[in-house]
């Protein structure tokens, strides 16, 4: 027990680990964010263009509100720039990537709330609300997914 008691406290403390998850997390959502506002731009139909564009504003009030909590817990958000976004080669193949990566976000913002829930209680507030807008934000992907013809340029 001792190895895995000196393990973490060379890997930080418990603010250290969650600041690095928060941080994690926010530039995953920072990329989806753009990701979604540029694939709203390559749609075939301009109704869809809307509801990306509209969903990358969520995904940008999400990445802010991490930005906040990374500024209460750490003092800054490191605003680096995120990983560049994912394509697909038509836009079906672009909508089921957003998909994917919104599920992946609202099961790590889910898992960091149960993580950090006794230790940070209000930043792990904000991420099962977040965690709850993903989801609502996934369900409108799943249904555009739905209706859209997957040959479509």
């Amino acid at each position: 027990m001792k190895f895995f008691a000196r393990l973490r406290e060379r890997s930080g403390g418990k603010q250290v680990r969650f600041v690095r998850d928060l941080r994690g997390l926010y530039l995953d959502v920072r990329r989806v964010a753009t990701q979604l506002r540029r694939h709203a731009g390559q749609v075939p139909y301009p109704a869809l263009g809307v509801e990306l564009r509209r969903l990358a504003e969520q995904a940008e009030g999400q990445a802010a509100a991490l930005a906040d909590e990374l500024r209460a817990v750490a003092g800054n958000a490191d605003p680096s720039d995120p990983i560049a976004p994912r394509e697909g080669r038509n836009h079906w193949e672009r909508l089921t990537v957003n998909l994917s990566d919104l599920e992946t976000i609202r099961r790590c913002e889910t898992e960091l709330a149960l993580r950090w829930d006794l230790d940070f209680p209000a930043p792990a507030l904000v991420l099962a609300r977040l965690a709850q807008a993903t989801a609502s934000m996934s369900a409108a992907v799943r249904e555009m997914l739905a209706r859209s013809d997957p040959h479509a340029a």
